[in-house]
């Protein structure tokens, strides 16, 4: 991996994170970007079946500042989505934009190449021909550089920085070789597209079309100067196949412009500015934020810009990987969105209309992506930049009608399914962002059910059907991102004191239960008849979107009692979470958690609810461990404008925002010994005792020198600024774990699940279990009353006839309920789920009563309630080992309850 500059300063350790568990060396102290690797995520992870275009983080190592305009980055063969992979070992050119993260091909707007010899055949037929070898041992970048030195071109290296609307480049040409830069006009990374260019004296400038983002016919234009600090020696022009040396404008696709410098030896300076709005907003941009060809007083400020928005946050008391991964996550986070409006205001909206604006204008929003967990963290770190943010998305509706969806620059592309606007936006307010119109938030987001449209079409393209059946019947998982949105559309709503708002919005939100089946146990497609079809593979993605129903089935965030009633009771759903994180980086394809996927970014924290956050401690540090690491293939999926880094750095703090929409925090301890994060009512300072080094569980918390006992707070407790003091161990503890502990469920609305029962001991657990033969020797009675789903850990028995399978419980104890736990909870289809059996009893292992039986039955848990029995044996009979006529039944676990 290359190394990155870094620079002393005489202040403690800043921003430390990650956990790794490598030794707490004492780090030499420096400023915040010196510990960013821009490499991270720049190529393809760990996970067996990812979402397409999701293999890797998508991340590009190109120069840029915090949310800035201009991202010139390199791109290279095989770099799609992002247009970077580092394992290629060529270049095709520099470009203008870039998404951090996204899984659709974008941007790569304005190639720029540097090259020596002669022009051979046209760009506009060969451009990829010039294509430059690298030497990846001088690849460098840190925030706001990048160099490369390119081989095929004798050595020329190539540097990298920006503004906030320009970019800086600085190319030092090997003496003795003809040197030019090429500078395409209608390529980009989705085709090829009418441009037009012109060269006049030290000067290129052109107006250039992109978009196309994930397959729309959507686009905008880019207009740009780019200004040489050297008059050139000639320059030419290119159209298709034809090359012009010596003119001056060309236009059309497949076209672009040269400049040639001589025989090279002396560095060569370009400095380049771009505008959405025009030519002159480009070359004021330009003349306002470089007046002249500085390229390291660009540099500096660039570094300058970012450790100022980094050092927002401090860590301090881990070592250096776990600084790197800490410190990139955040510098990640803080690339998107992006600044769209010129230095005097002027912006291209939502109408297609240029407007001008008294604060910065953001566009650029991967809505579905980034409300889970990136808007509550800006909201907290950067709370002026999120006023101007939502400010903007106010904007973007009262221009284009709703609030954006996944937008590009000023276009709406409806990619993904719900309506994350609202969500976004509220999460911005619950963590503070108040500089804002509440009002006309509230009216954009209503209007979205109203039948509103953006830009022309709806965001809630099924919400007649979702209104009339209460559920989306053409897929479950689009309807509970429908409920999630009205959940915060109800919760902004009350904070605003809109009571009926807040009703009809609340009884929306508690639809998820409709999509819930009782009897498979998941979220689960439903027909337009409210039927369910069967039998549910639970690992399959059909019909989900980027996911499968083991996945969905924990996207209630706002509702996670109701959630764990329906599966049964806490119990259950903590065996259902053990098994859930079997694997980390499980794909759309596998019955596991999937952390390269936002929908299962907050699932560790279910385990809060149900009242064991230790388990969450273990699941949060074993995905920063595994998941996250310091290579090019270090971020587990798509980025997603920074949705996936923001869950790293609020994990790497000891809390998550679990509710979308509300201002919960769920606490799980931090990784590191302090960190604090600068606020402008009251810093917050977190405060690890024993933080890192294994030791990943909670002993105890104080809240600003009082103990709280619960395993959450509130925003609002540490808006303020507040002190939490953490005593960290490595053994699980009971902190947080008192029924009044457990974060709030929010359960107006109605349309609630029954509460579970209170079952008590399972009396079966452990205990010597004998059955008719094991389908293998992997699959012994003893699996089934072992306490646990995971690791395929059941009961399997296909011989003939009947199958029982036998557990005693060592004396004789008083029976009244019993649960099993059929094939589906573990993974695998409801068609094998037990189809007819009976429990019995016996106080001598001879004799058996039946006390209870089924029938008919598909279910994936079944709840038997009994008049209190007193036996020491108790026996499971199976007669229909499944529901779709497999003849092997599978028992997952065997519980009896009582006392």
């Amino acid at each position: 991996m290359p190394t990155m500059p870094r620079t002393v300063v005489t202040v403690a350790i800043l921003l430390a994170a990650g956990v790794v568990v490598v030794p707490a060396t004492a780090v030499a102290a420096q400023a915040p970007s010196g510990h960013v690797n821009p490499f991270i995520g720049t190529d393809d992870s760990n996970s067996p079946n990812p979402v397409p275009g999701g293999a890797g983080g998508s991340t590009y190592p190109g120069a840029s500042v915090p949310f800035g305009m201009t991202q010139l980055s390199p791109d290279t063969p095989t770099g799609s989505p992002s247009g970077y992979r580092y394992s290629d070992d060529s270049i095709e050119e520099f470009s203008l934009t870039h998404f951090n993260g996204a899984g659709c091909a974008n941007n790569e707007d304005v190639g720029i190449l540097p090259m020596t010899g002669d022009l051979g055949a046209s760009p506009g037929t060969n451009w990829t021909g010039y294509a430059a070898k690298h030497d990846k041992d001088a690849e460098t970048a840190s925030p706001g550089y990048y160099s490369a030195t390119l081989d095929t071109y004798g050595g020329t290296e190539v540097e990298l920085s920006a503004t906030t609307r320009t970019s800086a480049m600085r190319m030092s040409f090997p003496a003795g070789e003809g040197s030019r830069v090429l500078v395409n006009a209608s390529r980009s990374a989705t085709g090829e597209r009418s441009g037009s260019i012109a060269v006049d004296g030290r000067s290129v400038s052109g107006v250039f079309t992109g978009g196309g983002f994930c397959g729309a016919n959507k686009t905008y234009k880019i207009f740009y100067v780019i200004e040489f600090d050297r008059d050139p020696s000639g320059h030419g022009t290119w159209s298709g196949g034809t090359v012009s040396p010596g003119q001056s404008q060309v236009s059309g696709t497949r076209t672009g412009a040269y400049v040639e410098f001589g025989d090279g030896g002396p560095q060569v300076n370009a400095k380049i500015g771009m505008s959405f709005v025009s030519a002159a907003g480009a070359r004021a941009n330009l003349a306002a934020e470089q007046d002249g060809f500085d390229f390291d007083a660009v540099r500096a400020k660039a570094k300058a810009s970012w450790d100022e928005m980094l050092g927002r946050v401090e860590v301090g008391g881990g070592g250096e990987e776990q600084l790197q991964k800490f410190y990139t996550a955040l510098y990640h986070v803080l690339q998107n969105p992006n600044i769209a409006s010129d230095v005097n205001g002027d912006y291209r909206g939502f109408d297609g209309k240029v407007h001008r604006a008294g604060h910065p204008v953001y566009q650029n929003y991967s809505g579905w992506d980034i409300y889970r967990s990136w808007a509550s963290l800006i909201a907290l770190v950067a709370p002026d930049e999120t006023g101007d943010i939502v400010k903007s998305m106010i904007l973007d509706g009262q221009q284009g009608g709703l609030l954006p969806k996944w937008s590009h620059n000023n276009n709406e592309h409806f990619v993904m399914t719900g309506d994350p606007g609202p969500i976004v936006v509220a999460s911005a307010h619950a963590f503070g962002a108040r500089d804002f119109d509440t009002a006309e938030a509230l009216r954009l987001m209503e209007k979205a059910s109203e039948g509103g449209t953006m830009q022309g079409s709806p965001i809630r393209g099924r919400q007649a059907g979702y209104e009339e059946r209460k559920f989306i019947h053409e897929d479950p998982s689009d309807s509970l991102e429908y409920s999630t949105s009205d959940f915060a559309v109800a919760s902004f709503a009350k904070a605003l004191g809109d009571d009926g708002s807040y009703d009809t919005h609340m009884e929306r939100a508690q639809w998820w239960y409709n999509v819930f089946n009782t009897d498979s146990g998941y979220v689960h497609d439903r027909q337009a008849d409210g039927s369910w079809p069967w039998p549910l593979n639970p690992a399959s993605p059909d019909g989900y979107t980027e996911g499968n129903a083991s996945q969905y089935t924990w996207m209630v965030p706002y509702n996670y009692k109701g959630l764990i009633d329906a599966m049964g009771g806490p119990q259950t759903a903590v065996q259902r979470l053990d098994h859930h994180f079997t694997e980390l980086n499980g794909g759309l394809s596998r019955p596991y958690f999937y952390i390269g996927n936002e929908p299962e970014h907050g699932v560790p924290w279910a385990y809060h609810f149900a009242g064991k956050p230790s388990e969450t401690m273990d699941a949060v540090r074993r995905v920063m461990d595994e998941s996250f690491t310091t290579g090019p293939g270090g971020l587990p999926g798509n980025d997603d404008l920074g949705a996936t880094s923001a869950w790293y750095v609020w994990s790497a703090l000891g809390m998550y925002p679990p509710t979308p929409g509300v201002d919960t925090l769920a606490l799980h301890g931090p990784a590191f010994a302090s960190a604090r994060i600068e606020r402008p009512g009251g810093d917050i300072q977190i405060n690890g005792e024993g933080a890192g080094a294994g030791n990943r569980y909670v002993e105890s918390l104080s809240l600003n020198g009082k103990p709280h006992a619960k395993s959450w707070l509130t925003y609002r407790d540490i808006a303020d600024g507040a002190t939490l003091d953490y005593v960290m161990g490595d053994k699980a503890s009971d902190w947080g774990t008192a029924t009044d502990a457990v974060p709030p469920s929010f359960t107006d609305g109605g349309n609630q699940p029954p509460a579970a029962p209170r079952l008590g001991e399972n009396l079966a657990e452990g205990k010597p279990a004998t059955g008719t033969a094991a389908c293998a020797s992997s699959e012994s009675a003893g699996k089934a009353v072992d306490g646990s789903l995971s690791g395929n850990s059941k009961w399997c028995s296909k011989v003939s006839g009947t199958k029982w399978l036998r557990v005693d419980l060592g004396s004789r104890r008083t029976v009244s309920a019993f649960v099993v736990k059929h094939a589906g909870l573990g993974g695998e289809t409801t068609g094998w789920n037990t189809g007819k059996y009976t429990m019995q009893t016996s106080v001598d292992g001879q004799s058996w009563t039946d006390v209870a039986s089924a029938s008919g039955k598909r279910a994936s848990r079944t709840y038997h309630d009994i008049s209190d029995t007193s036996a020491r044996y108790v026996r499971l009979s199976i007669t229909t080992p499944t529901n779709n006529g497999d003849p092997a039944a599978r028992i997952y676990e065997f519980e009896a309850y009582g006392g």
